[in-house]
């Protein structure tokens, strides 16, 4: 199985703009730069025209529309909306959703209608990809979309959050707290708990300064996550 990312773009991208229930934005934007990889390995991510095609001509019906990913706690995986129109243009991936009439999306209706809401997100899987020689740009040429929405705190400008990005740099982060304390081992007795404790949580911030600079600090989700993993 193919792993499912994600993809954000800004409120300026998403362009979203709300007239009674109806949603209407891009839900994803072609060739804009999205910075993803691990502090070792960057990479700039684009996302190409016709990545959408095979979906939506044959798995339409499936896409879902969703808040926050389905993450949200109160609103969990029940879908916000009903696909009206969903099509490429030459900007991106264009959407007009009806949002459900009822209490669980007032609150979802009133941010997006104040302009508190604005950035989009979808989680896809890639189908086709290619690269530049060094591998330093990644080009998506066919994605699986599964579900697309509004999200309250974009990654970044674009920025592919998954937990396949975390994971590497949990390597990274493993990497780093070995080397450190490999120029202990010289000594006569191994480095001291507190020793240890003090190199972890110092490979902790700076890992977690990193997750800042991706602007990922803001989901809790991927927050708990990262610290789960650098824990172990």
């Amino acid at each position: 199985m193919r792993e499912r990312l994600i993809a954000n773009i800004p409120r300026e991208l998403a362009q979203v703009e709300t007239r009674g229930r109806m949603l209407e934005g891009y839900a994803s934007a072609f060739n804009y730069p999205i910075e993803s990889g691990t502090r070792s390995h960057p990479q700039t991510t684009f996302v190409r025209p016709g990545a959408f095609a095979r979906t939506l001509k044959n798995n339409l019906d499936q896409v879902q529309v969703l808040f926050n990913h389905g993450h949200d706690s109160r609103y969990g995986e029940l879908p916000i909306g009903t696909i009206k129109d969903l099509h490429e243009d030459k900007r991106g991936l264009k959407a007009q959703v009806e949002l459900h009439d009822g209490p669980d999306n007032e609150n979802i209706r009133a941010a997006l209608a104040s302009g508190a809401l604005r950035a989009m997100s979808i989680q896809f899987e890639t189908i086709q990809e290619s690269f530049n020689d060094d591998r330093s740009e990644r080009y998506l040429e066919e994605l699986k979309l599964w579900e697309f929405g509004p999200v309250t705190f974009p990654a970044n400008e674009g920025a592919v959050a998954t937990l396949h990005s975390l994971a590497a740099l949990a390597v990274d982060l493993e990497k780093d707290v070995t080397d450190e304390t490999s120029l202990t081992k010289h000594q006569s007795e191994p480095p001291s708990a507190e020793v240890r404790e003090s190199t972890l949580d110092e490979a902790r911030l700076t890992w977690m300064r990193e997750l800042e600079r991706l602007g990922l600090a803001h989901d809790a989700e991927l927050k708990v996550e990262a610290l789960r993993m650098a824990a172990h």
